[in-house]
C-alpha cells in the first residue's frame, strides 16, 4: 500500500493540478498531437508575458564592430517580436563590414539604423552580454533580453529578463530555434540572411564550435531560402570578407573587433581575413603599425589582430600583438602550439577567437576563462 501511495504521488497525472486546456501528460510528449505543439508554443511564448507592459519601442542590437552574425541576429529577432505584436526595431552600433553587406544585399534586406546612445531605451542584446562590447548608455537602459552563444558577461539588471545563451556555433542558430519555439514562420529573406550568418560564424560549419543544431539550421534555412549550394554562397561571402578596398588600416582592424575584461585588464581583438600567406604577411606588417595607436586610443592594456586564412583546405591564423607584454602573453598561451616569427604567432590549423584565443588570454589574466 505504501508503494502504491508513493507512486501515486510521484507519477504525473492530469487531475486537479493539470491545466484545463493542456493535453494529458501521457500525450504531451508523444510527438503525435497538434494540440501538443500548440500547448508547447503557448508555454514558450508565456515567458514574454513576464516582461510586463513595455512603454516605447524595443531596440534589438548586436555588439560594436558588428559582424554578420550579430547584425542578422538583430534583424531576425526584431522581426520575430514584431510578428508577435511588439514594436521592435533592429539597430547597429557601427559600420557593417563587406561580408555583412553582401549577405544583406543577397537577402534583399536593409542595413539597420545606427543607435548612438541606449540611455532610457528598451534594449534586447544579441550575440553579446558585456557592457564594454555594447551600446553607449546601456547601463541606463531597460534591458529585456539577452540572446547569445558566448559565456555570461558583465551586463546585469534588477528586472527579470529572458536570458537564452547556448554553447553552439552561431547566435543566428539560437534565433532560428526561437522562431520554432514560438511557432512563427520565417520569410525567405530572413532565411537567406540567417543562412549567411551561420555560414559566417561557423566558417562554413568547419569551426570546432559547430554543433548538430547549426548544421540542421543551415540545412532547413538554406532550403527554404532557395540557396541550393551553400559552399558556393560561402565562397562569395569569403570574397566579400577579404575585400578591404577603400578602407584605412584602422578601419580594417576595427571591422570585426571586440573588447574583453579579465584580471583587471582590458584587451581587444580584431579579426581580419586574408586570401594567402603573402596577403597575411602584408596585413601583419600593417597591423603592427596600427596596434600601438589602437591600444592608446581605446584605453586598453593590450590589443591583438587575428589574421586568418581559411579556404580550400587552408587553415592558418596569425596573431599579431600590440607590444612586448602582449607578445609574452601569446608565447605563454601557445608555446606548444604556435611558431613565433616577426612579432607574430603563426598557428596551423588556425584557431577560433571565441573558443580558443579569448579563453587562452583570459586564462592567463584571471583564474578562469570567460568570453
Amino acid at each position: 500500500m505504501a508503494l502504491v501511495l508513493l507512486l501515486t504521488l510521484l507519477l504525473p497525472h492530469t487531475g486537479a493540478y493539470a491545466a484545463a486546456d493542456s493535453p494529458a501528460v501521457g500525450d504531451a510528449w508523444s510527438g503525435n498531437s497538434d494540440s501538443e505543439r500548440e500547448w508547447i508554443i503557448r508555454i514558450k511564448r508565456s515567458e514574454l508575458d513576464g516582461l510586463g507592459e513595455i512603454d516605447g519601442p524595443i531596440y534589438v542590437t548586436g555588439h560594436k564592430s558588428p559582424d554578420s552574425d550579430t547584425v542578422v541576429s538583430a534583424i531576425a529577432y526584431a522581426a520575430l517580436l514584431r510578428s508577435l505584436g511588439y514594436d521592435a526595431q533592429p539597430v547597429v552600433l557601427g559600420r557593417i563590414n563587406n561580408e555583412t553587406k553582401f549577405i544583406l544585399d543577397a537577402a534583399g534586406l536593409d542595413v539597420p539604423m545606427l543607435l548612438e546612445d541606449a540611455s532610457g531605451c528598451n534594449m534586447i542584446l544579441v550575440d553579446h552580454s558585456d557592457y564594454i562590447q555594447s551600446a553607449d548608455g546601456l547601463q541606463d537602459a531597460h534591458i529585456l533580453s539577452i540572446i547569445d552563444h558566448h559565456g555570461a558577461g558583465t551586463v546585469t539588471t534588477g528586472n527579470p529578463i529572458i536570458y537564452d545563451a547556448r554553447p553552439i556555433g552561431a547566435t543566428a542558430t539560437v534565433i532560428w530555434m526561437r522562431y520554432y519555439d514560438y511557432g512563427v514562420t520565417l520569410d525567405r529573406k530572413l532565411a537567406a540572411a540567417l543562412t549567411g550568418a551561420i555560414l559566417s560564424d561557423t566558417n562554413n560549419l568547419k569551426n570546432e564550435s559547430t554543433t548538430f543544431a547549426d548544421r540542421e539550421a543551415l540545412k532547413v534555412l538554406s532550403r527554404f531560402a532557395g540557396i541550393s549550394d551553400t559552399d558556393a554562397f560561402f565562397q562569395e561571402m569569403f570574397k566579400a570578407s577579404i575585400s578591404y578596398d577603400g578602407m584605412t588600416d584602422e578601419e580594417i582592424f576595427f571591422s570585426d573587433y571586440k573588447v574583453y575584461e579579465a584580471g583587471n585588464k582590458k584587451y581587444g581583438i580584431g579579426c581580419i581575413n586574408a586570401y594567402d600567406e603573402a596577403t597575411a604577411a602584408d596585413l601583419t606588417e600593417r597591423m603592427l603599425r596600427v596596434l600601438p595607436s589602437a591600444k592608446t586610443t581605446e584605453g586598453l592594456d593590450m590589443v591583438f589582430a587575428q589574421i586568418s586564412i581559411f579556404h580550400d583546405g587552408i587553415d592558418i591564423s596569425y596573431i599579431v600583438p600590440s607590444d612586448e607584454a602582449a607578445f609574452e602573453i601569446l608565447k605563454t598561451a601557445f608555446e606548444d602550439r604556435g611558431t613565433f616569427e616577426k612579432s607574430a604567432c603563426r598557428m596551423e590549423p588556425g584557431i577560433s577567437r571565441r573558443k580558443v584565443l579569448v579563453p587562452a588570454i583570459t586564462g592567463l589574466l584571471e583564474a578562469y576563462p570567460k568570453e
